[in-house]
């Protein structure tokens, strides 16, 4: 079903291994914070984008294990697109109409969980298709995966750049 799509799935999870170990480094950045300011926000902005380069990195990596049953492939997908719709769904009731946290910006509910929610359905149709029809599984999981990875990259950029302009700051809120 991915054959000939091994160089693909190693490239983008590869990216998104090592975007997980960046993350990872700005969250030193962030060390003087409030403690229930920063796991609060950690839950709406950083939690987000860790878990979909995870689902990157994982997905990637049994897009490219030899030999695994079509219903395995389809249920770990469809887990991922499941846990990829609570995460983008508390995203939008934590940014939305809830307003528990305050968005620093207004597009911060669509960077961090409506396009989210988009990719995530572009896995659910991928694990969908595992079993309906084979041949695509391969291009709508590139798709939904590859929108994560962009997402991710954006969001993890925003985040670093809304961290370096706040400096200070952030530890007197």
């Amino acid at each position: 079903m991915f054959a000939h799509w091994d160089s693909f799935y190693l490239l983008i999870g590869g990216a998104s291994g090592g975007l997980i170990g960046l993350v990872f480094i700005v969250v030193t950045l962030i060390r003087g914070v409030d403690a229930t300011i920063s796991l609060r926000n950690a839950g709406v902005y950083m939690s987000p984008i860790v878990f979909h380069l995870a689902t990157v990195l994982v997905l990637s990596a049994l897009a490219t294990a030899p030999d695994l049953p079509d219903a395995a492939v389809g249920g770990v997908i469809a887990g991922f697109a499941l846990g990829g719709f609570i995460c983008a769904g508390r995203v939008i009731v934590m940014l939305g109409p809830s307003k528990k946290v305050r968005a620093a910006h207004w597009s911060d509910i669509w960077a961090y969980g409506i396009a989210p929610t988009a990719a995530y359905l572009g896995l659910a149709a991928a694990a969908a298709t595992v079993w309906l029809a084979p041949a695509w599984a391969a291009r709508l999981l590139a798709v939904g995966l590859v929108a994560l990875l962009l997402n991710a990259i954006r969001n993890a950029w925003d985040l670093i750049t809304w961290i370096t302009a706040k400096g200070d700051q952030l530890g007197k809120e």
